[in-house]
């Protein structure tokens, strides 16, 4: 039987039922001759064992129930054959398009959520279906799927200390989760906050994916890891371009600073010298490239959390206190990417910094935004920034 819905932006999607019951119960990240097992996901998540439809997918807690206007990701697509094409900079060696797609799907939930600039209702239902089950990643025999990445159990190993200070090891899942279903610390948000909330968290989540592919190609010196790592840094290019994922929020945080080649650039470099270095199977140079790209991860997020301290403390002083607290969000949900490291490297600076995120915003002053900037600039070398990136109070004027 031949099932048909309509996507978030109006297109059919078809597949055969069979196929997406298969490919929805082998969502995690698959190699040939390997399947690896999923925990069991928390209650409001899609089965893992069928395919979810229209009537049977959860809804949000708050949100409208799921019906026939939701998306339902089509049977198998064909990927194209060859190595990817090469950014100029970073030349793969694979095919890594599904790697690409999936700050694709990204985009798909970032057009959901910006409905609430509209006016409209977050599409809580919507979102978080797209989010369990993907809309791009599907090529071949293969899926990918953001929550399926963010809820493997593997987390917890790869990213150790994060989910120890976390206290979580679905840590990634947890804020993105809650802010798609309004509970826990999402529960007293606007949607104007929760739509910051989960779209940073989305970009944590791709974050921490590549990071999981380069740190890891460090221990096993896989080159083809380093390649997944840049597919998904870079999403899928449009016109010469890489406008979909943490490429372009790199581009932008340069450009917020007139830090103009600081950050992007050097982190695909990094990751070319990388890639070199290990098909050289020169463990001792890929160590190195791989500290400039860790270096160049936290400078962008780094200037992320710096610009928000200050977007928030203008919105305040202009009276716009609703606005002041959806840039609060927005900075926290930057910061939460480098956190564990700021905090282990300074606990004050951290508490200094999510105090200010977490104050009332009719309380915000210059005087607290400095501090909190102070504070964030200590833990420069523990991130392993450069002199040139940090930011002082004059870059605000």
């Amino acid at each position: 039987m031949l099932h048909r819905w309509r996507g978030p932006r109006g297109v059919l999607a078809a597949g055969v039922l069979g196929t997406l019951m298969l490919l929805t119960g082998c969502q995690a990240e698959q190699r040939t001759g390997s399947v690896q097992t999923l925990d069991s996901p928390k209650t409001g998540s899609v089965s893992v064992s069928a395919a979810p439809t229209a009537s049977s997918a959860p809804a949000a807690s708050g949100a409208p129930a799921t019906g026939p206007g939701l998306f339902l990701p089509a049977g198998l697509m064909p990927a194209t054959s060859g190595p990817t094409k090469s950014d100029g900079i970073f030349t793969p060696n694979n095919n890594r398009e599904i790697y690409q797609k999936i700050s694709t799907d990204y985009q798909e939930i970032v057009k959901l959520t910006n409905q609430v600039t509209e006016g409209k209702p977050l599409p809580a239902g919507e979102i978080l279906l797209l989010y369990e089950v993907g809309m791009h990643t599907r090529l071949g025999l293969n899926s990918r799927s953001l929550r399926m990445f963010a809820r493997e159990a593997a987390r917890a190993q790869e990213f150790a200390e994060e989910s120890a200070f976390y206290q979580s090891a679905t840590f990634l899942d947890d804020p993105v989760f809650a802010a798609i279903r309004g509970t826990g610390d999402a529960a007293k948000m606007t949607e104007a906050q929760r739509r910051q909330v989960i779209q940073k968290g989305l970009q944590r989540i791709l974050y921490h994916w590549s990071r999981r592919y380069l740190e890891g190609a460090a221990k096993n010196g896989n080159a083809g890891w380093v390649e997944e790592g840049w597919a998904i840094y870079v999403g899928e290019e449009q016109d010469g371009k890489y406008p979909n994922s943490l490429a372009a929020t790199a581009l932008a945080r340069e450009d917020n600073f007139n830090k103009k080649g600081s950050i992007d650039e050097p982190l695909r470099r990094a990751m070319a010298a990388g890639h070199k270095a290990l098909l050289d199977k020169n463990t001792g140079a890929y160590q190195e490239a791989l500290r400039e790209m860790t270096s160049r991860f936290h400078a962008l997020f780094y200037l992320a959390s710096a610009r928000y301290l200050n977007e928030a403390l203008k919105r305040a002083q202009s009276g716009k206190l609703d606005n002041a607290g959806v840039q609060m969000a927005e900075g926290f949900s930057f910061y939460l990417s480098i956190q564990p490291q700021v905090a282990k490297a300074d606990p004050e600076a951290d508490k200094a910094i999510v105090d200010y995120y977490k104050s009332d915003p009719a309380k915000l002053t210059k005087e607290a935004r400095d501090a909190a900037l102070t504070a964030l600039n200590r833990t420069a070398s523990a991130l392993l920034l450069t002199q040139s990136d940090l930011v002082t109070p004059a870059d605000f004027q």
